[in-house]
């Protein structure tokens, strides 16, 4: 298909990528075989096994590959078709994968020493996050305590502690594990740094993937506002059409982009840059359909980097309903952890090397379109009854009789997210079984 097909593909059918992820056992001992993947399938809770079925392979056409199945699975209401393969450990090369999370080196040595590891690919149905859910829960399922976990989509390793946690839980992992954002720079001469910011994984969703060119100020502040434009274009429902403005934030005027295609926005810059006509060739993978994304003021295209100073003042950005709630869910459920490291490891007295610092995001009543706005506060204690005392750190837009600096009293049930700030790491909900 030409690349005008497949953006036409995209935009009205729904063309999109098969998922394709990886699990390594964490014993060389583990066996795969029919018996044993097609009982783990059936005595999940996670999902109902409508089909399975196993598929006779030729050896001659991919010698990796050592056994193949094919099932169908019921899930919130939705079949997926997926196929599994049992595939040798040595075919593949992961040097160039980044790491998705804290994988320890303990758990990269045993997935070094395994023979075999299970392959799982499927399409996504309505909802990428809840089906790139549901394909760790397919393999976890089968292997119940993975060592690590490939995602081939994003090049990117993930640990096979996260993979069981993040499996057993009902709540799906925040946006950012469907895609990697790649940042490639050129450095001229006096030091300065051109960037091409630019994403893997959001074809499996559905979506053209998503870049910032020619950036050469604000990098940081891109790539915030890249990462919250991709996490809307996940959900169709947020998904803009090409040359269509919309918004995701608001600091007393909205903060608009659009996107267009690569083909008609890197004409206007030299060949060589990173990002430009040089690495669009038909073999390469940059030259599939991408959106690049600009900056609308006024009904005029701008470069991103007029932003910059705005996203650095910290303005709202609008986050879906179901984000917000999918952020909550998680903050709620792990509470307890969050409270018990507060209580192991929360000393004011402590020096800066060694000193723990816990923050925690409230929910709002506001009279405003928003409905809630959140609030980021430090915390210097939780009582028995879960209730945080905490300082305000941020100043809030349209919560009246809460300034920066004000102390207070709130209920567990207002917490929509949470952070811990360590003397090495940034422990979220979602990494804070490395520390539990």
């Amino acid at each position: 298909m030409t690349n005008q097909e497949l953006y036409k593909g995209i935009a009205e059918d729904g063309l999109s990528l098969p998922s394709t992820m990886g699990i390594f056992p964490s014993s060389k001992d583990f066996v795969f075989s029919r018996e044993s993947i097609e009982k783990s399938l059936k005595s999940t809770d996670y999902f109902q096994l409508i089909n399975f079925d196993l598929i006779e392979i030729d050896k001659d056409e991919n010698g990796a590959v050592k056994q193949e199945y094919q099932l169908v699975v019921s899930y919130l209401e939705e079949e997926f078709d997926v196929n599994l393969y049992v595939v040798d450990a040595r075919s593949n090369d992961y040097s160039e994968f980044g790491f998705g999370n804290m994988i320890s080196d303990e758990e990269m040595e045993i997935a070094t020493q395994q023979d075999f590891y299970l392959e799982s690919v499927m399409y996504f149905g309505n909802d990428a996050l809840d089906s790139f859910h549901l394909q760790l829960k397919i393999m976890q399922a089968i292997v119940e305590n993975p060592s690590i976990v490939v995602d081939f989509m994003p090049y990117r390793l993930l640990s096979g502690k996260w993979a069981k946690v993040t499996a057993e839980s009902k709540i799906p992992p925040a946006p950012s594990y469907l895609y990697v954002i790649h940042g490639v720079y050129d450095e001229d001469e006096n030091g300065d740094r051109l960037y091409w910011m630019h994403t893997h994984g959001l074809h499996r969703c559905g979506s053209v993937e998503l870049e910032m060119l020619n950036i050469k100020d604000g990098v940081e502040q891109m790539n915030s506002a890249l990462d919250m434009i991709v996490n809307a274009f996940i959900k169709p429902d947020f998904r803009s059409p090409e040359n269509e403005e919309f918004n995701i934030g608001y600091d007393g005027l909205d903060i608009t982009f659009c996107w267009k295609r690569w083909e008609d926005v890197v004409k206007d810059f030299p060949a060589t840059i990173p990002g430009g006509y040089n690495e669009r060739q038909p073999e390469n993978e940059n030259y599939e359909p991408c959106g690049v994304l600009l900056a609308v003021q006024e009904g005029h295209t701008l470069t991103p980097e007029v932003y910059a100073a705005t996203i650095a003042d910290n303005p709202i950005f609008f986050i879906s309903d179901q984000e917000t709630e999918r952020m909550s869910a998680l903050a709620y459920q792990r509470f307890e952890s969050y409270k018990k490291a507060f209580n192991t490891y929360f000393n004011p007295e402590a020096d800066e090397e060694n000193y723990y610092r816990f923050l925690i995001k409230l929910g709002f009543d506001v009279d405003h379109e928003m409905n809630k706005e959140h609030i980021w506060f430090d915390v210097y204690g939780i009582n028995e009854n879960n209730e945080i005392f905490g300082v305000c750190l941020n100043r809030p837009y349209a919560v009246e009789g809460l300034n920066e600096g004000d102390e207070g009293l709130y209920p567990q049930e207002m917490i929509t997210d949470w952070l811990i700030y360590t003397p090495t790491n940034t422990i979220t909900p979602d990494n804070i079984y490395t520390i539990d």
